[in-house]
């Protein structure tokens, strides 16, 4: 299949629908659509009950490339932590000042 670098949502389901019998460079679009494209296009893929039992035996195939990386994982504390500590400076900030 000579696809495009970024597939449609209509052409993944279309990929899906003969899933287990595709490509590895199709499988490896799939790979690449769920876990780069749009969240919009992304989430209605997944609520589309035609293709629900395929993407399903897909993900349990594939779910070694779901994981979460050591370095997303970091982002995502460091996030959080970033987070928290501008809400303690904010409330301390806020605080009243008792002599």
């Amino acid at each position: 299949m000579n696809a495009p670098t970024r597939l449609t949502r209509d052409q993944v389901s279309d990929l899906l629908v003969r899933y287990p019998y595709v490509s590895d460079a199709e499988a490896k679009l799939i790979l690449t659509f769920l876990r780069h494209g749009r969240h919009l296009d992304v989430g209605m893929l997944t609520a589309n009950q035609a293709v629900k039992a395929q993407l399903d035996s897909f993900m349990e195939d594939h779910k070694r490339h779901f994981r979460i990386g050591i370095g997303e994982g970091s982002a995502v504390v460091g996030a959080i932590a970033a987070f928290l500590a501008i809400c303690w400076f904010i409330f301390e900030a806020m605080a009243p000042v008792t002599s």
